[in-house]
């Protein structure tokens, strides 16, 4: 439940509100810090639990000299001016209690709280047009809130109300229903941006309060015409008596007052008749008018358990999504493990059956040299020549045989640098695949936060605009839609250094849009982070 819902009570009662909701002021420090990030210091806190003693006490003329002492160190401080409204509005002192109202909304415009107790004390003095237009401005900070939209539905009945009332002239004093507004206790705020509570879209909630109201104005024109037939009876009644008196009072003689009598007592009759048809007639309007308001209450129930079944169902959807996501991540890094560990032991492999060869080329030349040395002694000077030919034979071969094992070396180590550059090739395009996939379920989310991290900051914005107006535009454009989702497929990686261009297939449909694309993004790496640089559709 909405903290706001927590807190309701019709404007009559404004008193009652303020008495039996006191106590809850205790917690308003605690929300005010957390809408404008700045902790109160003890000493404030242990102030504000003395003026919640004293309201509670409902000792309000010291709470009203103690909350002006604190304000005098913290002016700025919105939740003591609120609590200050609040007392001014317990001691009846609704137009000073207006003016404080009034002076947060200016100093804090994006607070629905101030602009609600504003229209609450307009509609408490009657004043419907301008408790309309406060609750107007309540609903700009926060379409979906859910107080404002009831008690703007209200606001509406008692206008429609009061036209049919000028309309049919009915007498002032008739039994027409009194609004019922709730005052709000607490100042939350638009802690996420205007989107709390999340009670209902706010094309929905308008709806709602628009039905609402005109349930109401169905209403008060059903009784309005059954007041109405009701007081015409009533006249015709009377002119009827009177016209009967009048012959009476002119009949002479003992029959035509008998006449008289009888013509009285079937007019008693008539009138009676006249007045239970009215009652039932009443009574029908009244029952066909909460027969309706039971149907739409049942109706607006409905839709609040059906969309609580949606979020539900979407919440779960998303955990099922992220979860095989992780699941896909931890896969290809126990591939890219696997591959990086197969390349280094085959690498090791080449080492040392490169380093064999030499060690046996290394044997031989040696046993060779000593064969030849011992044949050299046992030649004698006739065989000089020859073995000189031998021994420079077997050295070109030895010198061939280390060529070779040299170059064998040398493939070896370009062949493990390949393969490491391929191995931060697959990493940066798994990267840059994780970057694409985050900013497409960002903007699934409607998370704009998230979506907006994922450009860089120097990213080549359209028709030249600023990166903050463009910021602005794509924040309202994602905010403005109901539901929103975005799948990539197809994508093609190349990289080049720290620039990398995905092609991909782009399905984006919204309540509103389906559209099926080829785009292209380029990415830049900064950090260890891999950013949008630059945007183009077609492939």
């Amino acid at each position: 439940m909405a903290p706001e819902s927590q807190e309701q009570t019709p404007i009559h009662g404004l008193r009652d509100l303020i008495s039996k909701t006191a106590h809850k002021t205790a917690v308003m420090s605690s929300l005010v810090a957390a809408l404008f990030a700045a902790p109160a210091s003890l000493a404030h806190a242990s102030e504000m639990s003395d003026i919640n003693k004293l309201m509670r006490a409902g000792q309000y003329a010291e709470a009203l000299t103690k909350t002006d002492a604190v304000l005098a160190k913290h002016p700025r401080d919105a939740q003591l001016r609120f609590t200050k409204g609040l007392i001014l509005a317990e001691q009846n002192r609704s137009a000073e209690a207006i003016a404080v109202f009034t002076k947060l909304t200016e100093d804090f415009p994006d607070l629905p709280e101030p602009y609600n107790n504003l229209a609450v004390l307009y509609a408490a003095d009657g004043q419907y047009d301008k408790a309309r237009a406060a609750l107007d401005m309540a609903m700009r900070t926060n379409p979906t809130y859910a107080t404002a939209l009831e008690n703007l539905g209200d606001v509406y009945a008692k206008l429609a109300s009061q036209a049919y009332d000028k309309a049919l002239q009915i007498d002032p004093g008739a039994n027409v229903p009194q609004p019922k507004l709730t005052l709000l206790r607490s100042l939350n705020g638009n802690t996420t941006g205007g989107t709390v509570p999340r009670l209902a879209s706010a094309a929905a909630a308008q709806r709602e309060a628009k039905a609402k109201a005109e349930a109401s104005a169905a209403e008060q024109q059903q009784r309005a015409k059954a007041l109405a037939a009701e007081k015409l009876a009533q006249q015709a009644a009377a002119d009827k008596a009177e016209a009967e008196k009048n012959a009476i009072s002119k009949a002479t003689s003992e029959k035509e007052k008998a006449a008289a009598d009888k013509a009285a007592a079937e007019k008693a009759a008539a009138d009676k008749a006249a007045a239970d048809k009215a009652a039932a007639d009443k009574a029908a309007a009244d029952k066909a008018a909460a027969d309706k308001a039971a149907a739409d209450k049942a109706a607006a129930d409905k839709a609040a358990a059906e969309k609580a079944a949606a979020d539900k169902a979407a919440a779960e959807k998303a955990r099922a999504e992220k979860a095989r996501a992780e699941q896909l991540a931890a896969e290809q890094a126990r591939a890219q493990k696997a591959a990086a560990e197969k390349a280094a032991a085959e690498q090791k492999q080449k080492e040392l059956l490169a380093q064999k060869d030499k060690e046996q080329a290394e044997k031989l030349a040696r046993e060779q040299a000593a064969r030849a040395e011992k044949e050299k002694a046992a030649q004698a000077a006739a065989d000089k020549a020859k073995a000189d030919k031998l021994a420079a034979a077997e050295k070109a071969k030895a010198d061939k045989l280390a060529a070779a094992e040299k170059a064998k070396a040398d493939k070896a180590r370009a062949d493990k640098e390949k393969a490491k550059e391929q191995a931060s090739a697959e990493q940066d395009k798994t990267a840059v695949l994780a970057a694409l996939n985050g900013w497409a379920k960002a903007w699934s989310d409607k998370d704009v936060r998230g979506y907006l991290g994922h450009y860089a900051s120097d990213f080549d914005t359209p028709k030249g605009a600023s990166r903050k107006e463009w910021a602005e535009e794509r924040r309202a454009r994602i905010e403005d839609k109901g539901r929103i989702s975005v799948k990539v497929s197809n994508a093609t990686v190349s990289i080049n250094g720290n620039t990398a261009t995905v092609r991909y297939r782009q399905i984006y449909n919204s309540d509103r849009l389906t559209v099926d694309s080829r785009k292209t993004l380029i990415f830049v790496k900064q950090g260890n982070r891999w950013l949008i640089k630059q945007e183009r559709s077609g492939g």
